[in-house]
């Protein structure tokens, strides 16, 4: 009997360290789950803030909430984006491209990242990398800028010669988006480039519904009034040249002309 109630008391002792031991490890993967949960929610809430502070102009507060983002994750694709944006206002562009190049190798599908390491390299004339960049946020289906990532495939092919690239670029941007007003203007010059007068003046009228009026857009205008031989047009876009834009290329050029 001695025994037996022996077996019994340790047998008990066994199942109540057991139970024990299952409420550690179970409190463990709790604490653990919930200190997770709490720094995604404190990553995006200073990435946020950061993205707020930014659009208000106050860099200060911005680079705070960035940079205790990136204290979190240090390879977060959304904080290095928006500090890169940060680092691009204050002309620290080779800093700038780092980062998005960071955001980029963390996650491939971040498209805007790309979208701005993009803007970057064409605006270095570093229009084949540009290219490529556009190229593989344009294959983003869901992106929702996806338009205007053909628009810059368009201007870096048309930078590298590339005439007939650009077109169908510009072309695509066009069927996911016929008000980008850009796009609308490259076609007109290409088909007016070509001698594809009444294409080139379809496409320039539709721009001027859709968009406002520029330089290139008004002496483009002119060009095709010479050509339709209406001069009261030609007059008219001619004035609007010389009174919204005086110091511009177009207006100086008509001046020589006359």
């Amino acid at each position: 009997m001695a025994i037996r109630s022996s077996l019994r008391l340790h047998l008990s002792k066994l199942r109540i360290g057991t139970i024990l031991l299952l409420l550690v490890a179970v409190t463990g993967c709790v604490s653990n789950t919930q200190r997770s949960g709490d720094l995604d929610a404190a990553l995006a809430d200073y990435i946020r803030l950061g993205q707020g502070y930014l659009q208000e102009g106050r860099r200060d507060q911005a680079r705070f909430n960035l940079l205790r983002a990136l204290e979190i994750d240090s390879r977060s694709p959304e904080a290095n984006n928006v500090l890169a944006l940060l680092y691009e206002t204050e002309g620290e562009v080779d800093l700038a491209k780092e980062l998005y190049q960071r955001a980029i190798s963390s996650d491939r599908s971040y498209t805007p990242a790309r979208i701005n390491y993009a803007r970057v390299l064409y605006a270095q004339s570093e229009y084949r990398d540009a290219r490529d960049q556009y190229e593989t946020a344009a294959s983003d289906v869901n992106y929702r800028l996806r338009p205007d990532a053909f628009l810059g495939v368009g201007l870096s092919e048309l930078r590298l010669g590339n005439v007939e690239q650009a077109k169908s670029a510009f072309e695509r941007a066009l069927q996911l988006n016929p008000n980008i007003g850009p796009a609308l203007l490259e076609v007109a010059d290409i088909a007016f480039d070509e001698r594809e007068y009444v294409l080139a003046l379809e496409y320039l009228e539709t721009y001027e519904l859709r968009t406002i009026d520029t330089p290139r857009s008004l002496y483009l205008g002119i060009q095709l009034a010479r050509v339709f031989n209406d001069p009261n047009k030609e007059q008219s876009y001619a004035l609007a040249l010389r009174s919204m834009f005086p110091d511009s290329t177009q207006a100086r050029q008509i001046q020589l002309e006359n």
